[in-house]
């Protein structure tokens, strides 16, 4: 599974991969992609002070890769 992360903050944004404490910094105006392995249970948690922890239950390691600026596009809204 990917999951990306945008920052749209004009400061970091850290993300905390659980349970092994990964730290990464996502730049402002950067995005992150998380990828875990489909089929175990995850969470994430959105906290005030500017970071991001994702729980990641799988065996395998969860990675991280980093962009200074957004990699994908917004999904398109659908006409109401």
């Amino acid at each position: 599974m990917r999951l990306p992360i945008r920052n749209y903050l004009s400061t970091p944004l850290t993300i905390l991969i659980e349970p092994m404490c990964d730290q990464y910094e996502v730049p402002a105006g950067g995005e992150a992609v998380v990828i875990l392995e489909d089929g175990h249970p995850h969470s994430i948690d959105i906290h005030p002070e500017n970071w991001v922890s994702v729980w990641n239950e799988s065996r395998e390691w969860a990675t991280v890769e980093i962009f200074d600026e957004h990699q994908f596009s917004k999904p398109k809204r659908e006409a109401e």
